[in-house]
C-alpha cells in the first residue's frame, strides 16, 4: 500500500481525489488531509506518508512554500494545480509528476503507478545494500541488521536489539527492546532459522526468545521465561522444558 496526504484548501476537490483514488488507485491509502501549508506540515510530519498530493496555488502559502519547510523530502509529491501556467514550466523541466484539474482519470492512474514502481525501487536498494553487508561479513554478529519489510517501510533492526519474537498464524510480532512491535507477513519458523546462530530459543510453538534478554525461569507450571525490559512471561512447552534450559546453559 501506498500511504498518502492530500494538501487542498478547497474541500470539494479533496473529496474529489479521494473518491478517484479510491475507485481507480486502490493500492493508495489516504492516511491524512490538510487545507493549508501550516496544516499540512503537521499532518506530514505525523504521518510520514509515502506521497502527498499537493495543490499548488493556495491562499497565504502556497505549496511550493510548503516543501521549504522539510530539511530533507523523505516523501514523493504530485502537483496538483488548476493553472497550467503555474509553476508548470518548472515542475516539467524537474521531471517531476503533476495533474491538472480536472484530474483525468488515466493520468492518474499513470501517475500513482509510477509512485509505485519508485517506491519498489527504494525498496529494492535497501534491500540490495542490506544483502551486500551480510555477504561481505564484516559486521560482528552483535552488530548485524535484519531487514524487517513492514507494510508501510522496510526497517533494518539490530538482531541484539529483538527482544522476542511471536506467530500470529502466517505472521511474526517483532517485540523490541525500546518498546516498539513490529508485524512481518512471514511465519515464526523463518526466523526461527535465520536467529539460530544469534542465540534465539524457540520455547514454545509461538514463541521464539533472545536469550540474552532472558534474566530467569519462572518453575510454574511448565516454566516461564522472564525477560529483561518487560514484565511479561513466556511460556514453555513441555516437550521444549529440556531443550530450553541447555540452551540458556550454553
Amino acid at each position: 500500500m501506498i500511504t498518502a496526504v492530500i494538501v487542498d484548501d478547497e474541500p470539494i476537490n479533496v473529496c474529489n481525489l479521494q473518491y478517484l483514488l479510491t475507485c481507480h488507485c486502490p493500492s493508495v491509502n489516504i492516511e491524512g488531509t490538510a487545507g493549508c501549508v501550516d496544516e499540512a506540515y503537521s499532518v506530514i510530519k505525523a504521518v510520514r506518508p509515502d506521497v502527498v498530493f499537493l495543490d499548488i496555488e493556495m491562499p497565504k502559502k502556497n505549496g511550493f512554500e510548503l516543501l521549504k519547510y522539510f530539511k530533507h523530502l523523505q516523501f514523493d509529491v504530485i502537483f496538483v494545480t488548476a493553472y497550467d501556467f503555474y509553476g508548470i514550466q518548472a515542475i516539467k523541466f524537474s521531471a517531476l509528476d503533476y495533474l491538472l484539474k480536472p484530474i483525468n482519470i488515466d493520468e492518474l492512474k499513470a501517475t500513482v503507478e509510477k509512485i509505485e514502481f519508485s517506491l519498489a525501487k527504494k525498496l529494492e536498494n535497501i534491500r540490495l545494500r542490506h544483502l551486500m553487508e551480510l555477504l561481505e561479513d564484516k559486521l560482528p554478529l552483535e552488530n548485524k541488521k535484519i531487514a524487517l519489510p513492514t507494510q508501510k517501510e522496510t526497517l533494518l533492526v539490530p538482531v541484539q536489539n529483538i527482544l522476542r519474537c511471536e506467530s500470529s498464524n502466517n505472521y511474526t510480532i517483532f517485540y523490541l527492546i525500546n518498546g516498539l512491535v513490529h508485524v512481518i507477513s512471514k511465519p515464526i519458523y523463518e526466523y526461527e532459522e535465520m536467529f539460530r546462530s544469534f542465540g534465539f530459543i524457540r520455547c514454545h510453538q509461538s514463541h521464539l526468545v533472545n536469550k540474552r534478554h532472558v534474566i530467569s525461569i519462572l518453575n510454574q507450571d511448565s516454566g516461564y521465561l522472564i525477560l529483561a525490559f518487560t514484565d511479561q512471561k513466556i511460556p514453555i512447552s513441555r516437550q521444549r522444558k529440556i531443550l530450553v534450559k541447555e540452551a540458556l546453559k550454553s
